[in-house]
């Protein structure tokens, strides 16, 4: 369980970038986060990762508090998937989900059991075919579908996704999502993801925590809680001109 009681959080001589955040992430759940540029969200991705100096007993895992843990404790909880990544080292797709098993590795190499992870891995995300090809080669979704996986060779059991499908074009972002939901719903995997698209909350299910200027401005069941209002509400925009400009989704709830 991840468990943000309160947060607040502002980064050297600044304002306040997270104000009073809370709320609860439980086994098995999924939460986007939605919001837009500027209002807190990578934050506090950063925040629950441990990467930040933040107030103790704000943010709890497992019912622990987030400074407790070592850094190799608290991959084993939590695996971090990145927006786009652009490497630049060729190293092959297998090597690249190996990594994901660095905190368990012990002296002398991988083990046995960290390559069948591997293994596992690929085939969860339907690459194992990819497992030779370099990382270079593959298109941007392949290339995210290669950093879920090796989140889930860390064997954590929340995964936390920094707006996965950012710097994908359509098709790709589709590959990305689809994956996501079909782990979420047949592998019962816990997801905390925060994102610029409503459309992409709704597709997924589960919760919405929508932010604004550092502050959580409304949460709830995404298909219900996201509608045309609250979206403009969240961004700023006129009343009626998603409507007026076409874009409204079809997925969006007209509440």
């Amino acid at each position: 369980m991840i468990d943000v009681r309160g947060l607040s959080f502002a980064y050297y001589r600044s304002d306040n970038v997270l104000a009073d955040v809370s709320f609860r992430l439980d086994p098995g759940e999924m939460i986007s986060v939605l919001g837009p540029n500027g209002c807190g969200k990578t934050t506090l991705l950063k925040a629950i990762l441990g990467f930040l100096p933040i107030s103790t007993k704000t943010i709890f895992i497992n019912q622990h508090p987030v400074e407790d843990y070592s850094r190799p404790s608290l991959a084993r909880i939590l695996a971090y998937v990145p927006q786009y990544n652009g490497s630049v080292f060729p190293y092959s797709v297998r090597d690249m989900v190996l990594m994901g098993r660095t905190g368990f590795r012990r002296w002398g190499g991988y083990s046995g059991q960290d390559r069948r992870k591997v293994d596992e891995a690929l085939d969860l995300v339907q690459i194992t075919a990819l497992s030779t090809r370099s990382f270079l080669e593959l298109s941007g979704g392949q290339k995210q579908l290669v950093i879920i996986a090796r989140a889930l060779a860390q064997n954590s059991s929340f995964i936390l996704m920094d707006e996965p499908t950012s710097g994908l074009d359509l098709s790709n972002q589709i590959l990305v999502l689809k994956t996501m939901k079909k782990l979420h719903e047949d592998k019962k995997l816990s997801f905390l993801m925060t994102t610029h698209h409503p459309e992409q909350a709704v597709y997924l299910g589960g919760q919405v925590l929508m932010m604004k200027d550092g502050s959580v401005s409304a949460c709830g069941q995404a298909k219900l809680l996201i509608t045309p209002r609250t979206v403009e509400e969240l961004y700023n925009l006129e009343p009626g001109l998603l409507t007026e400009m076409g874009l409204v989704p079809t997925c969006l709830s007209q509440g």
